[in-house]
Protein backbone atom coordinates (compact mmCIF):
# COMPACT_ATOMS: atom_id res chain seq x y z
CA UNK A 1 0.00 0.00 0.00
CA UNK A 2 1.48 3.10 -1.15
CA UNK A 3 1.79 6.27 1.54
CA UNK A 4 -0.55 9.04 1.30
CA UNK A 5 1.09 12.45 0.14
CA UNK A 6 1.11 14.23 3.58
CA UNK A 7 3.22 10.90 4.81
CA UNK A 8 5.39 10.86 1.93
CA UNK A 9 6.31 14.79 2.52
CA UNK A 10 7.05 13.69 6.15
CA UNK A 11 9.31 11.50 4.94
CA UNK A 12 11.32 13.52 2.45
CA UNK A 13 11.33 16.38 5.19
CA UNK A 14 12.65 14.07 8.10
CA UNK A 15 15.77 12.69 5.31
CA UNK A 16 16.49 16.54 4.49
CA UNK A 17 16.95 17.71 7.60
CA UNK A 18 18.97 14.19 8.43
CA UNK A 19 21.63 14.97 5.18
CA UNK A 20 21.89 18.48 6.20
CA UNK A 21 22.57 17.54 9.28
CA UNK A 22 25.84 15.13 8.90
CA UNK A 23 26.82 17.98 6.04
CA UNK A 24 27.20 20.63 8.70
CA UNK A 25 28.54 17.85 10.99
CA UNK A 26 31.53 16.94 8.21
CA UNK A 27 32.13 20.48 7.55
CA UNK A 28 32.47 21.42 11.24
CA UNK A 29 34.44 18.28 12.02
CA UNK A 30 36.96 18.89 9.15
CA UNK A 31 37.22 22.76 10.25
CA UNK A 32 38.15 21.96 13.73
CA UNK A 33 40.57 19.39 12.15
CA UNK A 34 41.75 22.00 10.01
CA UNK A 35 42.50 24.45 12.61
CA UNK A 36 44.24 21.92 15.28
CA UNK A 37 46.76 21.05 12.65
CA UNK A 38 47.36 24.68 11.99
CA UNK A 39 47.74 24.94 15.41
CA UNK A 40 50.44 22.04 16.10
CA UNK A 41 52.35 23.59 13.25
CA UNK A 42 52.05 27.25 14.52
CA UNK A 43 53.35 25.54 17.86
CA UNK A 44 56.15 23.40 16.37
CA UNK A 45 58.02 26.57 14.30
CA UNK A 46 60.57 27.89 16.04
CA UNK A 47 60.41 31.53 16.53
CA UNK A 48 62.65 33.66 14.24
CA UNK A 49 65.99 34.11 15.57
CA UNK A 50 66.95 37.64 17.40
CA UNK A 51 69.65 38.45 14.31
CA UNK A 52 69.54 37.55 10.67
CA UNK A 53 72.48 35.81 9.48
CA UNK A 54 74.44 36.22 6.15
CA UNK A 55 76.82 34.34 4.20
CA UNK A 56 79.45 36.39 2.45
CA UNK A 57 82.45 35.47 0.31
CA UNK A 58 81.14 31.38 0.60
CA UNK A 59 82.40 31.57 4.30
CA UNK A 60 81.80 34.26 6.87
CA UNK A 61 78.74 34.08 8.35
CA UNK A 62 77.78 37.89 8.95
CA UNK A 63 75.35 38.51 11.91
CA UNK A 64 73.09 41.52 11.02
CA UNK A 65 72.19 43.78 12.27
CA UNK A 66 75.51 45.82 12.57
CA UNK A 67 77.48 45.48 16.26
CA UNK A 68 78.68 48.84 15.78
CA UNK A 69 78.47 51.91 14.10
CA UNK A 70 82.14 53.47 13.89
CA UNK A 71 83.43 56.97 12.66
CA UNK A 72 84.84 55.40 9.07
CA UNK A 73 83.90 51.77 9.42
CA UNK A 74 80.38 49.56 10.20
CA UNK A 75 81.19 46.70 12.75
CA UNK A 76 79.60 43.45 12.14
CA UNK A 77 79.91 40.23 14.41
CA UNK A 78 80.38 36.95 12.00
CA UNK A 79 82.03 33.41 12.61
CA UNK A 80 84.05 31.97 10.20
CA UNK A 81 83.25 28.71 8.58
CA UNK A 82 86.29 27.31 8.03
CA UNK A 83 87.68 27.46 11.22
CA UNK A 84 84.42 27.32 13.51
CA UNK A 85 85.82 31.01 15.21
CA UNK A 86 84.42 34.14 15.77
CA UNK A 87 85.51 37.30 13.87
CA UNK A 88 84.92 41.13 13.06
CA UNK A 89 84.15 42.36 10.13
CA UNK A 90 84.51 45.68 9.03
CA UNK A 91 83.21 47.62 6.10
CA UNK A 92 83.24 51.32 4.82
CA UNK A 93 80.87 53.46 6.18
CA UNK A 94 78.34 54.52 3.83
CA UNK A 95 75.50 57.29 3.21
CA UNK A 96 78.00 59.95 3.77
CA UNK A 97 80.17 62.64 1.21
CA UNK A 98 83.58 60.61 2.41
CA UNK A 99 82.22 57.45 1.67
CA UNK A 100 85.32 57.19 -1.21
CA UNK A 101 87.84 58.43 2.23
CA UNK A 102 86.43 55.90 4.24
CA UNK A 103 87.01 53.21 1.84
CA UNK A 104 90.67 54.52 1.12
CA UNK A 105 91.31 54.36 4.75
CA UNK A 106 89.82 51.00 5.70
CA UNK A 107 92.30 49.07 2.71
CA UNK A 108 95.03 50.98 4.59
CA UNK A 109 94.38 49.73 7.59
CA UNK A 110 94.16 46.60 6.05
CA UNK A 111 97.37 46.82 4.26
CA UNK A 112 99.11 48.06 8.15
CA UNK A 113 97.35 44.95 9.90
CA UNK A 114 98.56 42.50 7.26
CA UNK A 115 102.35 43.29 7.89
CA UNK A 116 101.92 44.07 11.57
CA UNK A 117 102.01 40.43 13.85
CA UNK A 118 102.51 41.40 17.02
CA UNK A 119 100.51 40.04 20.43
CA UNK A 120 100.09 43.51 21.35
CA UNK A 121 97.92 44.51 18.00
CA UNK A 122 94.50 42.92 16.98
CA UNK A 123 95.17 40.29 14.44
CA UNK A 124 94.44 40.57 10.25
CA UNK A 125 92.69 37.51 9.00
CA UNK A 126 91.24 38.44 6.11
CA UNK A 127 90.08 40.98 3.29
CA UNK A 128 88.11 40.40 0.08
CA UNK A 129 85.56 42.48 -1.98
CA UNK A 130 82.21 40.41 -2.18
CA UNK A 131 79.02 42.46 -3.98
CA UNK A 132 80.82 45.46 -4.64
CA UNK A 133 81.95 46.37 -1.23
CA UNK A 134 85.43 46.12 0.68
CA UNK A 135 85.33 44.11 3.53
CA UNK A 136 88.50 43.55 6.12
CA UNK A 137 88.49 40.25 8.63
CA UNK A 138 90.08 40.83 12.06
CA UNK A 139 89.88 38.61 15.02
CA UNK A 140 87.25 38.67 17.44
CA UNK A 141 88.49 39.89 20.98
CA UNK A 142 87.23 38.16 24.33
CA UNK A 143 86.96 41.95 26.33
CA UNK A 144 85.94 45.38 25.81
CA UNK A 145 87.85 48.32 25.41
CA UNK A 146 89.73 50.39 28.27
CA UNK A 147 87.26 53.45 27.91
CA UNK A 148 84.53 50.56 28.69
CA UNK A 149 85.91 48.26 30.96
CA UNK A 150 86.72 52.01 33.50
CA UNK A 151 85.48 51.22 37.25
CA UNK A 152 84.01 53.49 39.53
CA UNK A 153 87.08 54.53 41.04
CA UNK A 154 90.46 54.87 39.37
CA UNK A 155 93.03 51.64 37.98
CA UNK A 156 95.55 50.87 40.59
CA UNK A 157 99.44 52.22 39.39
CA UNK A 158 100.65 49.05 38.97
CA UNK A 159 97.91 47.40 36.46
CA UNK A 160 98.38 50.36 34.80
CA UNK A 161 102.34 50.00 34.42
CA UNK A 162 101.63 47.20 33.25
CA UNK A 163 99.39 47.48 30.67
CA UNK A 164 101.19 50.48 29.59
CA UNK A 165 104.21 48.97 29.29
CA UNK A 166 102.40 46.17 27.11
CA UNK A 167 101.63 48.55 24.71
CA UNK A 168 104.91 50.39 24.26
CA UNK A 169 105.69 47.06 23.38
CA UNK A 170 103.71 46.81 20.73
CA UNK A 171 104.39 50.47 19.99
CA UNK A 172 107.85 50.36 19.51
CA UNK A 173 107.23 47.50 16.81
CA UNK A 174 105.09 49.43 14.93
CA UNK A 175 106.91 52.49 14.85
CA UNK A 176 110.44 50.43 13.86
CA UNK A 177 107.96 49.38 10.53
CA UNK A 178 107.46 52.84 10.27
CA UNK A 179 103.89 53.01 10.89
CA UNK A 180 102.35 55.41 13.61
CA UNK A 181 98.74 54.91 14.88
CA UNK A 182 97.93 58.74 15.64
CA UNK A 183 94.86 57.83 17.61
CA UNK A 184 96.10 56.31 21.04
CA UNK A 185 93.31 56.57 23.40
CA UNK A 186 91.33 54.22 26.15
CA UNK A 187 88.66 53.62 23.47
CA UNK A 188 91.39 51.78 21.16
CA UNK A 189 92.73 49.47 23.54
CA UNK A 190 91.00 46.66 23.60
CA UNK A 191 91.70 44.47 27.67
CA UNK A 192 91.33 41.31 26.72
CA UNK A 193 89.49 38.34 29.52
CA UNK A 194 93.11 36.91 30.39
CA UNK A 195 94.56 40.56 31.56
CA UNK A 196 96.45 41.69 28.13
CA UNK A 197 95.52 44.93 26.18
CA UNK A 198 95.71 45.33 22.30
CA UNK A 199 96.01 48.23 20.29
CA UNK A 200 92.74 48.27 17.77
CA UNK A 201 91.52 50.42 14.91
CA UNK A 202 94.53 51.69 12.56
CA UNK A 203 91.73 53.70 10.37
CA UNK A 204 93.90 56.56 11.10
CA UNK A 205 97.58 55.41 11.08
CA UNK A 206 100.13 56.29 8.58
CA UNK A 207 103.33 54.90 7.02
CA UNK A 208 105.59 57.90 8.14
CA UNK A 209 108.08 55.71 5.34
CA UNK A 210 106.43 56.76 2.55
CA UNK A 211 104.10 59.86 3.22
CA UNK A 212 104.97 62.75 1.60
CA UNK A 213 104.66 66.42 2.51
CA UNK A 214 101.55 67.28 -0.49
CA UNK A 215 99.98 64.19 0.28
CA UNK A 216 99.68 64.36 3.85
CA UNK A 217 98.19 68.08 3.53
CA UNK A 218 95.48 66.79 1.41
CA UNK A 219 94.92 63.90 3.72
CA UNK A 220 91.65 64.60 5.86
CA UNK A 221 92.49 63.32 8.82
CA UNK A 222 95.42 65.19 8.92
CA UNK A 223 94.07 66.99 11.77
CA UNK A 224 92.76 64.31 14.43
CA UNK A 225 90.44 65.24 17.44
CA UNK A 226 89.06 63.49 20.68
CA UNK A 227 87.48 65.58 23.05
CA UNK A 228 89.51 65.55 26.72
CA UNK A 229 92.68 63.40 25.00
CA UNK A 230 94.02 65.36 21.80
CA UNK A 231 97.18 65.71 21.22
CA UNK A 232 98.99 68.84 20.20
CA UNK A 233 99.97 68.39 16.96
CA UNK A 234 97.23 66.26 15.27
CA UNK A 235 94.76 68.66 16.88
CA UNK A 236 96.46 72.15 15.77
CA UNK A 237 98.11 70.29 12.53
CA UNK A 238 101.98 69.64 12.02
CA UNK A 239 104.74 67.64 11.59
CA UNK A 240 104.00 64.27 13.36
CA UNK A 241 106.33 60.95 14.30
CA UNK A 242 105.67 58.39 16.65
CA UNK A 243 106.14 60.59 19.57
CA UNK A 244 102.11 61.14 19.17
CA UNK A 245 101.91 57.86 20.01
CA UNK A 246 103.38 58.26 23.07
CA UNK A 247 101.72 61.31 24.21
CA UNK A 248 98.30 59.46 23.37
CA UNK A 249 99.68 56.88 25.74
CA UNK A 250 100.50 58.91 28.70
CA UNK A 251 97.40 61.15 28.45
CA UNK A 252 95.60 57.45 28.29
CA UNK A 253 97.36 56.21 31.94
CA UNK A 254 96.47 59.81 33.48
CA UNK A 255 92.91 59.13 32.40
CA UNK A 256 92.60 55.19 33.55
CA UNK A 257 94.58 56.36 36.95
CA UNK A 258 92.37 59.53 38.06
CA UNK A 259 89.40 59.15 35.90
CA UNK A 260 89.70 62.62 34.49
CA UNK A 261 90.08 63.58 30.83
CA UNK A 262 94.13 64.78 30.63
CA UNK A 263 92.83 67.84 28.51
CA UNK A 264 90.74 69.15 31.44
CA UNK A 265 92.82 68.51 33.90
CA UNK A 266 95.60 70.91 32.40
CA UNK A 267 92.61 73.42 31.58
CA UNK A 268 91.73 73.42 34.90
CA UNK A 269 95.47 73.74 36.20
CA UNK A 270 97.09 76.34 33.67
CA UNK A 271 94.51 77.30 30.96
CA UNK A 272 96.05 74.89 28.23
CA UNK A 273 95.06 71.38 26.92
CA UNK A 274 98.89 70.83 27.44
CA UNK A 275 101.54 71.85 29.95
CA UNK A 276 103.73 74.14 27.70
CA UNK A 277 106.81 74.28 29.69
CA UNK A 278 108.63 72.81 32.46
CA UNK A 279 106.86 74.93 34.62
CA UNK A 280 103.05 73.72 34.05
CA UNK A 281 104.81 70.00 34.06
CA UNK A 282 105.89 70.27 37.44
CA UNK A 283 102.29 71.58 38.19
CA UNK A 284 100.74 68.74 36.32
CA UNK A 285 102.98 66.54 38.60
CA UNK A 286 101.92 68.14 41.42
CA UNK A 287 98.21 67.43 41.35
CA UNK A 288 98.80 63.90 39.74
CA UNK A 289 101.06 63.31 43.23
CA UNK A 290 97.82 64.73 45.19
CA UNK A 291 95.63 62.18 43.73
CA UNK A 292 98.03 59.34 45.14
CA UNK A 293 99.74 58.63 42.50
CA UNK A 294 103.57 57.90 42.61
CA UNK A 295 106.14 60.56 42.19
CA UNK A 296 108.08 58.57 39.24
CA UNK A 297 104.64 58.17 37.08
CA UNK A 298 103.53 61.33 37.54
CA UNK A 299 106.58 62.69 36.03
CA UNK A 300 106.84 60.31 33.51
CA UNK A 301 103.22 61.18 32.44
CA UNK A 302 103.97 64.86 32.68
CA UNK A 303 106.76 64.57 30.62
CA UNK A 304 104.88 62.31 28.32
CA UNK A 305 102.12 65.08 27.36
CA UNK A 306 104.68 68.20 26.70
CA UNK A 307 103.13 70.64 23.93
CA UNK A 308 106.20 70.11 22.04
CA UNK A 309 107.44 66.32 21.15
CA UNK A 310 111.07 67.25 21.38
CA UNK A 311 110.24 67.71 25.11
CA UNK A 312 109.00 64.18 25.60
CA UNK A 313 110.53 60.64 25.43
CA UNK A 314 112.28 60.17 22.37
CA UNK A 315 110.96 56.64 21.70
CA UNK A 316 108.45 53.67 23.20
CA UNK A 317 112.01 52.27 24.54
CA UNK A 318 112.91 55.07 26.66
CA UNK A 319 109.25 55.85 27.68
CA UNK A 320 108.93 51.85 28.82
CA UNK A 321 112.79 52.24 30.73
CA UNK A 322 111.59 55.44 32.19
CA UNK A 323 108.38 54.17 33.82
CA UNK A 324 110.29 51.03 35.20
CA UNK A 325 113.27 53.09 36.35
CA UNK A 326 114.05 54.37 39.96
CA UNK A 327 116.32 56.93 38.25
CA UNK A 328 114.37 58.73 36.41
CA UNK A 329 113.05 61.27 35.99
CA UNK A 330 115.18 64.17 34.76
CA UNK A 331 116.03 66.97 36.72
CA UNK A 332 113.35 69.09 34.64
CA UNK A 333 110.15 67.84 35.70
CA UNK A 334 111.03 67.74 39.62
CA UNK A 335 107.70 67.77 41.32
CA UNK A 336 106.69 71.07 42.79
CA UNK A 337 106.34 70.65 46.78
CA UNK A 338 103.35 69.76 48.10
CA UNK A 339 101.58 72.70 50.39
Amino acid sequence: MWPTNDTFLLIVLVYAILAVTIVVLLVFSRRKSHDSRSASRKAETPAPPANNIYVVNRRYELMAPPHKQGGMATIWLARDRKTGNGCIIKTPRRGTTMDNVYLDKLMLEASYLKKLKHPGIVKYLDDFYYRGEFHLVIEYLHGETLMAASPRAPFAEQQVISWASQLLDALSYIHAAGVIHRDVNPKNIMVNSDGMVKLIDFGTAKDMNHAGKDKASHDPFTQITNKGFDIPELFLGGDIDQRCDLCGLAQTCIYLLTLKQPNEICLNLFKSNWPRSYAEARALVSYLISLGMSERTAKCLAQGTLFSPGNRFADARAFQAALSSDAYPAKHVEARPRK
